[in-house]
């Protein structure tokens, strides 16, 4: 049996009954257990599932996860993607910051910078409270797992304005289906960011490549500038070679 089509049997139970066990989809799939568990470490990497002992179950969104909790994973990834990033931005500039764990990194590196810094998000706006830069917060909903500010509100705040720069946070990168969010909150206005600014940049770790989220906020073909702490995989970087895409990697 193809690898493609296991992957699509196993994934079609999680989606089902939310529970996947190695001896059980191995019978059912006529293959060995081992061959399962290849399949499931695969899926697992794509951040398709979370494998627990003997098989396998839906995986954890990013969302339900505390924005500290977030935090500690891939620090070094998110702060080699910060650092390029930094290179982007000069004194005097009107940036909007999103909110993420990869922005938040980001922001930590402008603690001495004279800006005009417009965030969704409470926690990167006390960062930058005692900071050089003028903060403007966005109004609208208190999301508690993360303190962003969220919702009609926002998006229309962000709208009214124009910025040198948006810096923003993505969920994943699927060949097929593009860049990726979780959340509509956050897909809806990353949309309307890359309207309002003289240039639109994803902040996207390496890990992000090859995983799928639940909303599709931009085309692989979107004129973004896309900064990532290493070389893509081949086939997103020959789609970006082919379109109007800034990459900056390590």
């Amino acid at each position: 049996m193809l690898t493609d089509h296991r992957h699509e049997e196993i994934l079609s139970q999680l989606a089902q009954t939310g529970r996947v066990g190695v001896t059980s989809i191995a019978a059912a799939l006529a293959v060995s257990d081992e061959t399962i568990r290849r399949d499931l470490k695969m899926l697992e990497e794509r951040g398709l599932l979370r494998r627990i002992h003997g098989g396998a179950v839906r995986p954890r969104l990013d969302q339900e996860r505390p924005l500290t909790e977030r935090s500690g994973l891939n620090s070094r990834e998110k702060g080699r993607v910060a650092a390029l990033a930094e290179g982007l931005v000069e004194d005097g500039m009107s940036i909007f910051i999103d909110t993420g764990t990869t922005t938040l990194a980001f922001a930590r590196r402008l603690t001495t910078r004279k800006l005009t810094v417009t965030t969704n998000s409470i926690d990167l706006a006390l960062l930058l409270a005692e900071s050089p830069a003028r903060v403007n917060l966005t109004p609208g909903r208190l999301r508690p797992n993360d303190n962003a500010l969220v919702g009609y509100d926002t998006v229309d705040y962000a709208r009214r304005h124009f910025f040198d720069l948006a810096i923003m946070g993505i969920a994943a990168c699927d060949l097929a289906q593009g860049w990726m969010d979780y959340e509509e909150h956050e897909s809806v206005l990353r949309r309307a960011l890359q309207g309002q600014t003289r240039r639109a940049v994803l902040l996207a770790d390496s890990r992000k490549f090859g995983r799928q989220a639940n909303l599709r906020t931009f085309d692989l073909a979107a004129p973004l500038t896309v900064v990532t702490d290493r070389p893509p995989p081949e086939p997103f970087a020959d789609r970006f070679s082919r379109h109007d895409i800034d990459l900056i990697c390590g």
